[in-house]
C-alpha cells in the first residue's frame, strides 16, 4: 500500500471513531416506521397496515432515562398513546415495560397542526416520562397507537424499513 493510501485509510479509521450516529448521552436511538410498510411482514403483529401518514420519526433515550420523540408529517392534531413491548410475527403485542400485564401505555405525544411533534412523552399525570435508574430492556419496541372506534390500532413502531424506490 502506498504512503498516500495509508494516510487515507488512517483518516477514515479516525473519522469513523469520532463520527457516531447518536448524540452524546443517547443510549438508544431508533427510527419510527409505519406499521405494514409494503414488503415487510409482522412489523406490527396482527395489526393491519397503517393508513395514518408519517414522513419520518425517531425515538431516543439517554443515560438519564429521558425519552425524546420526533415525528414529522404524522396526522395533524393527533394524540398517540405509546407502549413499550414487542410483537410476535403475525401475532399480538407483548408488553415489556412497566410490566407484562395489564397492558398500559407509558404516556402520550400530540402532534401540532402540521403533524409534527418534538419532545418528551407525557404521562397520564402530566409529567415527563423517564425510565427509572436500573431499567434494562433488550430489543424494545416503542409502539404508537391511534384511536379507532372504541379501541386502539397500532400505527407506528420502532425499527427500520428499506423501501424500494
Amino acid at each position: 500500500m502506498s504512503k498516500h493510501g495509508l494516510i487515507l485509510l488512517g483518516g477514515l479509521v479516525i473519522g469513523g471513531v469520532f463520527a457516531g450516529p447518536a448524540a452524546a448521552g443517547d443510549l438508544f436511538r431508533v427510527n419510527v416506521i409505519k406499521c405494514g410498510v409494503p414488503g415487510t411482514t409482522g412489523d406490527c403483529g396482527f395489526f393491519p397496515p397503517s393508513s395514518i401518514p408519517l414522513v419520518e420519526g425517531e425515538v431516543r433515550a439517554n443515560d438519564k432515562g429521558e425519552v425524546r420523540v420526533d415525528l414529522k408529517g404524522a396526522a395533524p392534531d393527533t394524540t398517540y398513546k405509546i407502549y413499550v413491548g414487542s410483537f410476535a410475527i403475525g401475532d399480538g403485542f407483548f408488553q415489556r415495560y412497566p410490566d407484562a400485564a395489564p397492558i398500559r401505555n407509558i404516556g402520550t405525544v400530540t402532534t401540532n397542526a402540521k403533524g409534527d411533534f418534538e419532545g418528551a412523552i407525557t404521562t397520564s399525570l402530566g409529567a415527563e416520562f423517564v425510565f427509572p435508574a436500573g431499567t434494562s430492556l433488550a430489543q424494545p419496541n416503542f409502539v404508537f397507537t391511534f384511536p379507532v372506534g372504541g379501541s386502539e390500532q397500532a400505527v407506528y413502531t420502532t425499527g427500520f424499513a428499506v423501501i424500494a424506490r
